[in-house]
Order: structure tokens, then C-alpha cells, then sequence
């Protein structure tokens, strides 16, 4: 496994949110984090990242102990976040925000150009826009944007916190399908989507996340045909 949480618990001052945590996700894994607003989904991305510590538990990543680690630390072990709302920065262009993602590796130029090529490959329409302020693009364009910074830290995993919130069905096609085929060039994914029923059809496992602590687990498709988890726990 590529990502160890074991018995991570977490909070915001004297408010646990987290709750003994455990966790996988494997190489090359979709894996989906699924609950309702306030399940604590969130939360576990930024402990993940560094953004909160832990006040229990382990994480390792890559066979690192990471628990607590900073945010650029992590980065550099090949982990790249990508939050809710995007957090673009509006008034740079879409070339300066996607070399602000590779910065904190330093690459040569060489390897930015490689790295911008796969980035282009995955969304052409940000290669039309390198020149553009990104503040003036659609909410679509800034999302596979910021998808696209987070692949220029070249991470072996790669954390999506609700990557289609609020974009229009076509769109959303797109991202879940690059998301998908991510896969396929060896990068993990650790996935919250609102869209539960399209996340489950790309992912390989799922959690089920209820009140900071995980309920269910299981293959994505099993928990997908599951009735009495779709009616308790998906909304569906």
C-alpha cells in the first residue's frame, strides 16, 4: 500500500472530528471516501496533507512516516492535494499557476516541458489558455486547472476533494474521466465526490465515513449494489 492510516483521530481545537481512522490505498488505486456533509471527509484530506495534525494515530506514505509532517515535506514525498474550491490563484495566468505547482521540486526546464505536455495531454483546453488570467476562465476551465497543478508536483498520489462541485454534467464527464485514466499512468487517488454514484463506477474500494469515523468498507462495486448502505449512507 502506498498510504497507511492507522488510528488516526483529529479535530479543530477541542472538537474531535476524527476518530480512529483506518485506512489504505494501494498503488495505482481510486479508492473513495463517501458520507454526508460533516462526515469528516475533509478533515482526513488535510491531516493526510499536513494541513491539520493529528492528535493520535500514524500515517505512513511511500513507506515514510509522515504523521505531522509539513505540507512542502509531504509534497516532496510524491503527495499533492487538491482542495475544494480550487484555491487557484485569479490574478496569475494559467502558465504561472501550473509552474507554481512544480515549484516546490525545482525541475529543470527539460522536465517542466514534459511535465506541462502531460498536464496538456489530460485538459488540452488549458494549453489555448497559458497566456489567460485565471480568474477570468469558467468555474470547469479553473477546476481542471487546478487538477492540472497538482499533477506538476508529479505526485504518486494525488488527493481530490470535490473535483466536480458545482460544474456542468459535460464537464464533470471530462474530469471523472481523466480521473479514471490517471490510473493508468500509475498515480493513486484518494477521491471525496458529492457525485456517489459516478465515483464508485471509476473507483476500485470505497469508505463510508459516518460522524468521524469509518462505517463501511469495501469494493466500490459491492457497496454500489448495496441497498441498505445506499439508502443509510449514500443518499441514493
Amino acid at each position: 500500500m502506498i498510504l497507511n492510516v492507522e488510528y488516526i483521530s483529529a479535530g479543530y481545537g477541542r472538537v474531535q472530528v476524527l476518530k480512529e481512522i483506518n485506512l489504505e490505498v494501494g498503488s495505482g488505486e481510486i479508492v473513495c471516501l463517501v458520507g454526508a456533509n460533516g462526515a469528516g471527509k475533509t478533515t482526513l484530506l488535510k491531516v493526510v496533507s499536513g494541513i491539520i495534525p493529528s492528535i493520535q494515530g500514524k500515517l505512513s506514505f511511500n513507506g515514510q512516516d509522515i504523521t505531522n509532517r509539513k505540507p512542502d515535506y509531504i509534497v516532496r514525498t510524491g503527495l499533492s492535494h487538491v482542495p475544494e474550491g480550487r484555491q487557484i490563484f485569479a490574478d496569475l495566468t494559467v502558465r504561472q499557476n501550473l509552474i507554481l505547482g512544480a515549484y516546490v521540486n525545482k525541475p529543470k526546464k527539460e522536465e517542466m516541458e514534459k511535465l506541462f505536455s502531460f498536464v496538456f495531454d489530460l485538459f488540452p483546453i488549458l494549453k489555448t489558455r497559458l497566456t489567460q488570467k485565471t480568474g477570468t476562465m469558467s468555474g470547469g476551465e479553473q477546476q481542471m486547472l487546478a487538477i492540472g497543478r497538482g499533477l506538476m508536483s508529479q505526485p504518486k498520489l494525488l488527493l481530490l476533494d470535490e473535483p466536480s462541485l458545482g460544474l456542468a454534467p459535460l464537464v464533470v464527464e471530462v474530469i471523472l474521466n481523466v480521473i479514471s485514466n490517471l490510473r493508468s499512468a500509475g498515480i493513486a487517488i484518494l477521491l471525496i465526490e458529492q457525485n456517489v454514484n459516478a465515483a464508485l463506477h471509476i473507483a476500485d474500494r470505497a469508505y463510508v465515513m459516518e460522524t468521524g469515523r469509518i462505517v463501511s468498507q469495501g469494493d466500490a462495486k459491492t457497496l454500489l449494489g448495496d441497498d441498505e448502505v445506499k439508502k443509510r449512507y449514500l443518499g441514493m
